[in-house]
């Protein structure tokens, strides 16, 4: 348990550098729009938007939610319901790590409650960024219906992700592997690792079989989806006009630039492309800088509170002293 509780403090670092860059990204902003008139646009907004705004998150999280336990149970995987509750939580504070990585603390935790292996768990991690991008891509070509920007980086990142699928459905490339290294090698790091990679293929197969990946893309177009609302209803509410496919296509393509740009939560990258795309639908500058702080602590800060609170209820199970 020393140990667990070592690598949780660990995880304090990446969130107080994650929250510094965070609040540099929102003072740029908040400087190029001019700050008194950001903060006359503030002054000004509708709040009766805003109880929604806030609920718009916690939605696609339930969504999310509803694709890790279909995942576990595809896996044979049964966690307490409780823990399981607080291990998917604690997963959120990780989302200011590049690419999500450090959503890889689900598997470490999970292992740490019921001894799942991690060749199981860490593929489901990876089926949830890889169903995630998917979702984000379909919302992408959606907007192109509205603007005709990012038609190279959404087909080719389309592309990629069908790649990386059809790559786990290869038995024979795996078998290979196994084969050669078996011959070369006697080494037991080494046949412990081919152990973990041969394992993940077989959950990632299974995760990434195409009617489990039609459910949780849809899932993840319905999840991702509630994160247009947010810009859309943000820039309502704060007077300023857009349709819902800009909307839809400023929170897709702005986060798949973000993942791909592999920066802790995609701060900077993301951030931009919001108010860039948004500048581009003619809204001002002040209202579009506005509407992205308030997207971005919306569908990413507010996240990041609900999973440090997660991470509190997980240490407080794992180390809680019996009373006698």
């Amino acid at each position: 348990m020393t140990e667990t509780k070592d690598f949780l403090r660990k995880l304090k670092k990446p969130l107080f550098t994650g929250l510094v860059f965070g609040v540099s990204v929102i003072a740029a902003l908040m400087i190029m729009a001019d700050f008194k008139n950001v903060l006359q646009v503030y002054y000004n907004m509708d709040l009766r938007f805003l109880p929604l705004i806030l609920l718009l998150a916690p939605l696609n999280y339930f969504f999310r939610f509803i694709k890790w336990n279909y995942y576990l149970k595809l896996t044979g995987i049964f966690p307490d319901p409780r823990m399981n509750r607080y291990i998917f939580l604690s997963g959120l504070s990780m989302t200011i790590t590049p690419g999500k990585l450090g959503e890889l603390l689900k598997c470490y935790l999970l292992k740490e409650h019921m001894n799942a292996p991690v060749s199981r768990t860490s593929s489901i991690v990876m089926a949830e960024r890889v169903t995630d991008a998917l979702a984000v891509v379909v919302l992408a070509f959606c907007g192109f219906l509205a603007y005709p920007y990012g038609k190279i980086v959404v087909p080719v990142s389309a592309a990629i992700l069908f790649l990386f699928i059809l790559f786990f459905h290869v038995d024979g490339l795996f078998n290979f592997l196994v084969e050669k290294t078996a011959v070369l090698s006697k080494n037991k790091l080494l046949q412990r690792g081919i152990l973990f990679i041969t394992g993940f293929q077989r959950s990632a197969k299974i995760l990434l079989a195409p009617r489990s990946l039609l459910f949780a893309v849809g899932i993840g177009v319905i999840s991702w989806g509630f994160e247009g609302f947010v810009v859309y209803l943000a820039v309502i509410a704060l007077g300023g006009e857009i349709s819902l496919l800009a909307s839809f296509f400023a929170v897709s393509f702005s986060s798949l630039l973000g993942a791909l740009s592999f920066l802790p939560g995609g701060l900077g990258v993301a951030e931009g492309s919001i108010m860039a795309i948004l500048l581009l639908t003619g809204i001002s500058s002040e209202i579009a800088a506005a509407a992205t702080i308030i997207t971005r602590f919306s569908t990413l800060w507010l996240g990041v509170l609900i999973g440090i609170a997660g991470l509190a209820l997980v240490q407080r199970e794992f180390f809680k002293t019996k009373t006698p």
